[in-house]
């Protein structure tokens, strides 16, 4: 976790020694959000949510910003999976942003690191378990210049594919997201 907070501070700082102006922006975004779940390979279920995500960040350099994201988290039942509520809860995010501008188009990619709460409740077979998911997150997208301070977005996130222990047992989680929202530049 450390590693990757430390990386973008460092990317941030080093960038911002040269003699790029930053430009800030604030941004908000309808997204949904998908998480599939699998315990040795045999997938448990599918979770899907629709939440807001804020986000805002500054560029230090013409190729480069860094930005930060919160999701507002949601939940969702997967009656195939036994009635399987899956609940993930405010999602936070740090990233290194780079860039390149195409007429009034700018394709980017994502790197950085996201976390999380998340939790099964499996009733009445297993009960409720909560668990932390944090890790690598990336992903890429474009935004349409609509005028000097604002854009149109859309994105494709991966917020964690890993393994977690939810008691006891360990359960994959990928959970991606599709972002589509504006961005509003001072």
């Amino acid at each position: 976790k450390m590693k990757a907070l430390g990386f973008v501070a460092l990317l941030g700082t080093a960038s911002m020694s040269g003699s790029a102006q930053a430009a800030g922006y604030i941004g908000v975004d309808l997204v949904q959000m998908d998480s599939e779940t699998s315990v040795i390979g045999f997938p448990i279920g599918d979770f899907s949510t629709n939440q807001l995500r804020l986000k805002g960040g500054f560029e230090v350099a013409k190729w480069l910003a860094l930005e930060a994201q919160l999701l507002t988290g949601g939940d969702d039942t997967n009656l195939f999976a036994g009635g399987t509520k899956y609940d993930t809860g405010v999602t936070l995010g740090l990233f290194a942003k780079p860039h390149v501008v195409l007429g009034a188009v700018d394709l980017y990619g994502m790197l950085g690191f996201a976390t999380a709460d998340a939790s099964f409740d499996c009733v009445p077979s297993c009960g409720k378990s909560k668990e932390t998911l944090s890790g690598l997150a990336y992903g890429i997208g474009a935004q349409y210049l609509v005028n000097k301070n604002l854009k149109i977005s859309l994105d494709y996130m991966i917020y964690y594919d890993d393994s977690a222990n939810f008691d006891g047992l360990p359960i994959d989680v990928t959970t991606s997201a599709l972002g589509l929202g504006v961005n509003f530049g001072f």
